[in-house]
């Protein structure tokens, strides 16, 4: 019984809403017509038409590498020892010849006192093969001697002294060693990695500092065999970069070093690109290299025909009676200022760019001449 009555008041207060509508109709209007008033007024707008062309694009490889300087050197020690001090830190600039760390000098020292010692027992058989050789060089010539004793002198001597020199050679590179306790900048720079401590062993070539000049910039890279039988000298890379704000950013470097060898470890060539001057990115930073291994056949259209509508990314298409109509499309890499799409779009299609106005559904798009600086898809 409720439902029906519930229903019996519905029922009346639909009617009573249509009455209200008819009084209304009939009330208002000031003798217009129904028919002209519910005409859609036509919106319109100027733009910028784009045709879609299928065009060969570069199937791109990305490598992570990062910003040197031409004169970067890994600083090494020549001598084996703890380290007694280490006397820069990372980020500190240091000046040509400056120390920069100490070994302790307590074998270098040990081992030049053993080479003196040395010295001073071949000096000694030095002294003592001369006297013979001159005592028996006079007995020989007063016949006193036979020539094979005086030849046995001679010989005794002539070993002496090579003895002599060989330990003097030894005590002046033992000598030698003691200057390589103290390592100093071989340039002025800049402190970029410290990679010991003191307290530590120093081995003879191992990596201790990393010293960066104020050279040229460089981008310092590992790409695959794939990628490097693509690369020339001089050819131009894009280089992408995220500075200390978080603001990503791009370059183009030309190709200037290309390793032919294969590293044993990682199968991979390095590839020095260089940095414009022009370029604010610091040393150390880290990028992303973009090379063309491949060619494909695809789509790219300007990135002013991208809108959002919605949150959805898509074009306007322009039918053949130059209405625009949204169409969501996939996108794929962004090429400066033009952008890869990936589905959505045939060639043939026409797309709205440049518009005067805000585009929605059912514009009526006016054709204009594409602007000067507008250069074509490549």
């Amino acid at each position: 019984m409720r439902i029906l009555k519930l229903k019996s008041l519905q029922t009346t207060g639909v009617l009573s809403l249509i009455g209200l509508s008819l009084l209304l109709a009939g009330c208002g209007g000031h003798g217009d017509s129904p028919s002209t008033s519910a005409l859609p007024v036509e919106i319109k707008a100027q733009a910028q038409v784009f045709t879609v062309q299928n065009q060969s694009l570069p199937v791109l490889a990305q490598f992570p590498g990062s910003v040197i300087t031409s004169d970067q050197v890994s600083v090494t020690s020549r001598v084996m020892g703890y380290v007694r001090s280490v006397d820069v830190h990372e980020g500190q600039a240091v000046k040509t010849g400056q120390t920069l760390l100490s070994i302790d000098a307590t074998d270098v020292t040990g081992a030049i006192n053993q080479a003196r010692a040395e010295v001073s027992k071949a000096l000694a058989g030095l002294a003592d093969a001369k006297g013979n050789y001159e005592r028996y060089q006079t007995l020989y010539q007063q016949n006193a001697v036979p020539k094979q004793m005086f030849e046995q002198m001679q010989t005794a001597y002539k070993v002496a002294q090579s003895n002599y020199a060989a330990a003097d050679a030894a005590l002046k590179q033992a000598q030698a060693q003691l200057t390589y306790v103290k390592i100093t900048a071989p340039f002025a720079g800049t402190i970029t990695n410290r990679m010991v401590d003191p307290g530590q062993i120093a081995n003879p070539g191992a990596p201790l500092l990393t010293l960066q000049g104020s050279g040229q910039k460089q981008v310092e890279v590992q790409v695959n065999s794939q990628a490097f039988a693509t690369l020339k000298l001089g050819e131009p890379l894009t280089v992408h970069y995220t500075d200390f704000t978080g603001e990503q950013h791009q370059f183009e470097g030309k190709v200037e070093r290309m390793v032919d060898a294969t590293d044993p470890v990682t199968h991979t060539h390095t590839v020095k690109i260089g940095v414009p001057d022009a370029v604010d990115v610091r040393s150390g930073n880290y990028v992303v290299v973009a090379v063309a291994v491949a060619h494909e056949t695809g789509i790219v259209i300007p990135a002013t025909a991208l809108h959002e509508r919605g949150g959805i990314r898509g074009v306007f298409v322009v039918d053949a009676q130059n209405i625009a109509w949204f169409r969501m499309v996939r996108l794929g890499a962004r090429l400066n200022d033009q952008q890869v799409v990936l589905a959505g779009l045939v060639a043939g299609d026409r797309l709205a760019t440049e518009a005067n106005a805000r585009l929605q559904n059912g514009v009526h798009i006016t054709p204009t001449a594409p602007s000067a600086t507008e250069s074509p898809a490549s």
